[in-house]
């Protein structure tokens, strides 16, 4: 870790060592542990807020070091701040003794303040960076996927109908069964009964014709 990137965690951000937390250093500004609040950051409604995270204190610190201007600013003045937190003293005098300070190093209210406005520049770039990497993450996997979601549904519909065409076709199809089988059995009883009315009616002849023969046989001769 280089010396800045520590001045940096130091100077605007503190290890809790009794819960092991990561907290502003500002004390004027309480119950600010873990939590990163930042303007216009685009988060969608319910979402959880964000904690401090080493990795992105690491990346803004590096920003930051490669565009560190040489000379006191900003920075050695939030240094000097940090070191007057522990006095007894309200934080209009706490500025003023840190900005004493720092005119004997050369610098003025509006260096100090354009200085500031420097590295708050610097940061809107890092965000800015970091906008377009995550809309690239959502886009590969997110956006994909939810394309992917949308023709599985539209898919699920497609079957859906399918499946409700079918079963209707299934349907028609028992019913149609139903009523072959019942058009088989009623046919079926319609030839038996055919063939039993021509059984009874060829042995009625059959038996007339042979009697007849046997009485001709009988009678003349």
């Amino acid at each position: 870790m280089s010396d800045f990137l520590k001045k940096f965690k130091s100077v605007f951000i503190v290890e809790d060592e009794t819960s092991n937390t990561v907290s502003s250093t500002e004390p004027t500004v309480p119950n600010q542990t873990q939590t990163a609040s930042i303007p216009d950051s685009g988060k969608s409604h319910g979402s959880q807020p964000g904690s401090v995270s080493d990795k992105f204190l690491d990346a803004l610190a590096a920003a930051l070091e490669r565009n560190n201007p040489d000379g006191f600013d900003y920075f050695e003045f939030r240094q000097a701040l940090k070191n007057l937190a522990k006095m007894p003293m309200d934080e209009q005098t706490r500025f003023q003794s840190a900005y004493a300070m720092a005119q004997t190093m050369g610098a003025t209210a509006g260096k100090l303040a354009e200085s500031a406005q420097h590295y708050l520049g610097v940061l809107n770039v890092e965000k800015q960076h970091f906008s377009e990497s995550h809309s690239q993450q959502i886009a590969k996997l997110v956006g994909n996927r939810e394309e992917e979601a949308k023709n599985l549904e539209a898919v699920i519909l497609q079957k859906t109908d399918q499946i409700k065409k079918l079963t209707e076709e299934i349907e028609q199809h028992r019913m149609r069964s139903e009523q072959i089988r019942q058009e088989i059995s009623d046919s079926t009883v319609k030839i038996e009964a055919t063939k039993s009315d021509f059984e009874a009616t060829f042995s009625t002849v059959f038996a007339q014709i042979q009697d007849d023969l046997h009485k001709i046989q009988q009678y003349l001769k």
